[in-house]
């Protein structure tokens, strides 16, 4: 219990730091690019599926803030959720299981155009965060702690901008790598298993208050 307790706090403390410099981060850059900057918001829903053999279809959604340092260039954090879960019936009992992803990333993105119609490329880099749970009859029977992987996503798409409002189409490309010393906690970047990747494809689809550009 004493261990698990360490864990969680490492896990929590790990969160902050990580927001605390990537808010630390958009900051620079909007009072280094202050003659531009303009803020926005992301809402967005996809779906997501791995690369394994049989894998399920799962849903997400997340938020994204973002600084426009000038009208083709954006820089942020983002937030998102991936859920799946499967229901057992066992002699007339129910065992369910769950699982979250949650990655926490930096964001750039570079608009092609700034006109109605802006394709752009872009990538986020963090630490995506995993829970497991299993229930016997709404009870919980077994819960994993959190894990934390370094992960990374390039990503391409188009936004179509009406004013300062964009509607936002994209496909989306997951690498989670693994921890080389099997632990539960990434640490840090040397820490970072390359040999050993999960990946995982999706589309998003989402709108954007806020449009850097015209």
């Amino acid at each position: 219990m004493v261990f698990k307790t360490i864990n969680q706090n490492q896990n929590i403390n790990m969160k902050k730091k990580l927001i605390l410099s990537l808010a630390v981060f958009a900051l620079i850059v909007t009072a280094t690019s202050a003659s531009f900057a303009q803020f926005s918001l992301g809402l967005q829903g996809g779906i997501a599926k791995s690369n394994v053999e049989d894998s399920k279809t799962v849903a997400g959604g997340g938020v994204n803030l973002r600084v426009f340092a000038s009208p083709q260039f954006a820089i942020g954090v983002a937030g998102k959720i991936y859920a799946d879960g499967s229901d057992y019936r066992v002699a007339g009992q129910t065992l369910s299981s769950t699982g979250t992803l949650m990655p926490v990333t930096g964001t750039l993105d570079y608009f092609f155009t700034d006109g109605v119609i802006r394709p752009y490329v872009g990538g986020d880099a963090g630490v995506y965060f995993s829970k497991y749970k299993a229930k016997w009859n709404g009870e919980t029977v077994l819960e994993s702690s959190t894990r934390s992987n370094f992960g990374t996503a390039p990503r391409a798409g188009i936004v179509f901008a009406f004013g300062n409002l964009g509607i936002q189409v994209e496909g989306i490309y997951h690498f989670v790598f693994g921890n080389k010393n099997h632990s539960s906690d990434t640490g840090n970047v040397d820490n970072i298993d390359f040999e050993s990747t999960s990946k995982f494809g999706g589309v998003n689809v989402g709108i954007i208050f806020g449009l850097g550009g015209k």
